[in-house]
C-alpha cells in the first residue's frame, strides 16, 4: 500500500505515515482480512497500469488517479478508516477540477517551485528564496493558475512534480550542449531583478505547456517508475 500511496503522492509518505502504516494494516486485517486483501489487490492492479507510463501520459494518468482518490472514488476510500487518513495526508491535494478530472498534490506545487528556482539559476539570478510567510502566496500562484487554466495547461501543471527528482538528476548528467538546447527551448522570462515571488509569477504566467514540453522533449524521457517495479511482486 505504501508504494501505491507514494506513486499517487509523487513523494514519500509524510509525517508519520511510514511508521503508522504497518499498525494500520494489521488493524485492517484483524477487522476484515478479505476486505484488506481486495484493497491490496486493487492497488496492485492500478499500480501495474500506472507505474510504467512515460512522461506526459504518465502525468495525466496520475493526475486523474489523484483526482479520483481525492473525490473518494479511488482504490483507498473513507471506509478504509486510518488507511484513508494516511493517503489523505500523503497526497495533500491543493486544487482540482471536476470537469477535467485532474488534481494537483503538494508535490506538484513544490515541483513547480523547484522548477522556477532552477530556471532562475540558469539565468544567473540565483535560487528562489521564498520565506515561510511567502510560501503560502507561492502556492496560491499555482492554485490560481490551475483554476484559470484550460485542460492542456492543467495537464502541463501536473507534468513536473512527479518527475522533478529525475529532471534535476538528468540536468546534472547531460552534456553542456543538451543543457543549452533546453535553455534555448524553454520560454524563460527576460532577466529579472524582481523578488523570488515575482519570478515565480512570471514563470507560471508564461506558457506552462511549453515549459513542460521543453523538459520532457529535450531532457526526457522520464517515467513515474522511479526504481524497481514493486507492483509485480
Amino acid at each position: 500500500m505504501e508504494a501505491w500511496i507514494e506513486l499517487l503522492a509523487g513523494r514519500s509518505l509524510q509525517h508519520n505515515g511510514t511508521r503508522h502504516l504497518p499498525g494500520v494494516m494489521l488493524q485492517a486485517h484483524q477487522k476484515d482480512a478479505a476486505a484488506l486483501r481486495k484493497v491490496i489487490d486493487d492497488a496492485k492492479v492500478a499500480g501495474r497500469a500506472l507505474e510504467p507510463l512515460p512522461g506526459p501520459a504518465g502525468a495525466a494518468a496520475r493526475a486523474t488517479a489523484v483526482w479520483a482518490a481525492h473525490k473518494e472514488k479511488g482504490v483507498i476510500r473513507p471506509e478504509h478508516d486510518e488507511l484513508w487518513n494516511i493517503q489523505h495526508d500523503a497526497l495533500s491535494v491543493w486544487v482540482w477540477n471536476d470537469s477535467d478530472q485532474l488534481a494537483l498534490t503538494e508535490a506538484d506545487i513544490e515541483g513547480w517551485l523547484s522548477y522556477a528556482s532552477w530556471c532562475r539559476e540558469v539565468q544567473n539570478g540565483g535560487v528562489l528564496r521564498i520565506s515561510v510567510a511567502d510560501r503560502v502566496s507561492g502556492y496560491r500562484v499555482l492554485v490560481d493558475r490551475f483554476e484559470g487554466a484550460n485542460r492542456e495547461e492543467r495537464l502541463a501543471l501536473a507534468s513536473v512534480g512527479p518527475f522533478w527528482g529525475q529532471i534535476r538528476d538528468r540536468w546534472k548528467a547531460v552534456p553542456y550542449e543538451k543543457q543549452q538546447a533546453w535553455i534555448g527551448r524553454a520560454p524563460l522570462p527576460p532577466p529579472m531583478t524582481s523578488t523570488s515571488l515575482g519570478y515565480l509569477q512570471a514563470i507560471v504566467d508564461g506558457s506552462v505547456v511549453e515549459h513542460a514540453a521543453s523538459v520532457h522533449e529535450v531532457l526526457g524521457p522520464f517515467s513515474l517508475n522511479r526504481g524497481p517495479r514493486v507492483f509485480d511482486e
